[in-house]
């Protein structure tokens, strides 16, 4: 790994990320334009990467890096996903960070670490399998778990939760959401870090990635600055990384993840929430609000657990 080939990869991933923030500067209130910008450049790494694979002779497993070298590369592309992934939320209130954050990652990958990256995880067989893997992982971690909370919300307060569902606009945020986020944010944190972590600390590199994503969350409530709010995102965005990672750990794939990344994002964004039904729920004793929001995540927690841990299997 030579300082020139490490700053190429930094040049691409900045490069990368001045187009998509200045097309987001140029159409401030045109978000759409950033955003197909941002898909339309998967294509060129997509490409890359194809003929690259073809012409060089990739090691099919992790090179042998000693500990503190892999936390040095994990630290470092975090805080270079982070530099683009910060003024890009307060400048803009959108992640255009993930296309960068793609390239940074596979770049990594296989330039700098001379790797093939089905061996963190980038693997598109029985891609039929993975779709139904990430949609029942999905249904038992996050339906159900906002079906018990909106269960809980209309008995406590006798009013419905939810005003109406718009599919159109889950479809329409689908394609953002599952190739620029899920394959980002899995691919970081899943697929680079868990995979090089589990080496070194085995069980603790579910803890250790689902911290730093947690952490990854906390740009949301910096402006305005909301620290209650940050570290109530922080933690259960933390207890999501658990259980991605958990799942990462039985699949070692990342497609279902990608999938199940994806269609959490979209789903919620359809929801129109009825906030006098929330507003209400903010005025009962203290018990029953814990109640209505930790008893869903500790069903859904514990369901899915075991459905990873009997049913889920390597892909």
């Amino acid at each position: 790994m030579t300082t020139n080939t490490i700053l190429k990869v930094i040049l691409t991933y900045f490069g990368v990320a001045l187009i998509i923030l200045v097309s987001a500067h140029l159409f401030p209130t045109e978000s759409f334009i950033p955003t197909l910008l941002s898909v339309l450049l998967l294509i060129p790494i997509y490409v890359w990467h194809r003929n690259y694979e073809e012409k060089a002779k990739l090691s099919k497993e992790i090179n042998g890096r000693d500990k503190d070298t892999v936390l040095f590369w994990i630290f470092t592309l975090f805080i270079l996903a982070l530099s683009i992934r910060i003024p890009s939320v307060l400048l803009f209130g959108n992640p255009y960070e993930k296309t960068p954050l793609i390239y940074l990652v596979i770049l990594t990958i296989i330039i700098n670490e001379k790797t093939d990256v089905l061996a963190f995880g980038f693997k598109t067989k029985n891609i039929g399998k993975s779709l139904f893997y990430g949609l029942a992982f999905f249904a038992v971690l996050d339906v159900l778990m906002l079906l018990i909370l909106y269960l809980l919300i209309y008995v406590f307060t006798n009013q419905t939760p939810v005003v109406s569902y718009y599919v159109t606009t889950f479809l329409l945020t689908m394609p953002f959401q599952t190739l620029l986020v899920g394959v980002s944010e899995e691919g970081l944190f899943r697929g680079y870090i868990q995979t090089h972590l589990r080496k070194f600390y085995v069980s603790k590199s579910i803890l250790l990635q689902a911290f730093l994503f947690g952490v990854w969350h906390f740009v949301w409530n910096l402006s305005p600055f909301d620290p209650s709010g940050m570290a109530q995102y922080v933690a259960s965005t933390f207890f999501i990384g658990l259980m991605f990672g958990y799942f990462y750990s039985k699949t070692r794939n990342l497609a279902p993840l990608v999938f199940a990344h994806g269609f959490w994002n979209s789903f919620s964004q359809g929801i129109l929430a009825n906030e006098a039904a929330f507003d209400a729920l903010q005025l009962l004793p203290m018990s029953n609000q814990i109640l209505a929001w930790c008893l869903p995540y500790a069903i859904s927690a514990t369901l899915t657990f075991f459905f990873i841990k009997y049913f889920v299997k390597e892909i």
